[in-house]
């Protein structure tokens, strides 16, 4: 084998989704981003200790995840048992969340919503 065909062998093709990316004044280690999915792991709008687990085992260094649809009201649900962030209680069970993965090196954002018209706190 030459030189040339050497190098292309061992040198592996860059993949621009695997690159490190700056996104305002986050430095991401790659493109990849846990989206904001619907996972249904909260018991009456308060986020469950089960919860730490399931967004910490997806954290490593500087990758981005995003958290599910999470109501701002008790007024705002599209769901029941949604996630919320209205009460001091709701808050109050993010923070481990939150914590552990901050722990990894992760960063977490908060999708914030209000499922607008089809909201019914009567019905939900």
């Amino acid at each position: 084998m030459n030189q040339q065909q050497e190098r292309m062998v061992t040198e592996a093709p860059t993949l621009p989704l695997l690159t490190p990316y700056k996104m305002g004044k986050y430095n991401l280690s790659h493109r990849i981003v846990l989206a904001p999915l619907t996972r249904q792991r909260f018991y009456d709008n308060v986020p469950q200790p089960h919860t730490v687990l399931y967004y910490s085992q997806r954290a490593t260094k500087r990758v981005l995840l995003i958290a599910e649809a999470t109501n701002v009201s008790d007024t705002a649900k599209g769901h029941v048992h949604g996630p919320g962030i209205w009460t001091k209680e709701q808050v109050e069970a993010w923070k481990p969340i939150v914590d552990a993965v901050h722990a990894k090196g992760g960063i977490f954002f908060c999708q914030i919503w209000h499922a607008g018209r089809v909201s019914n706190s009567g019905e939900l």
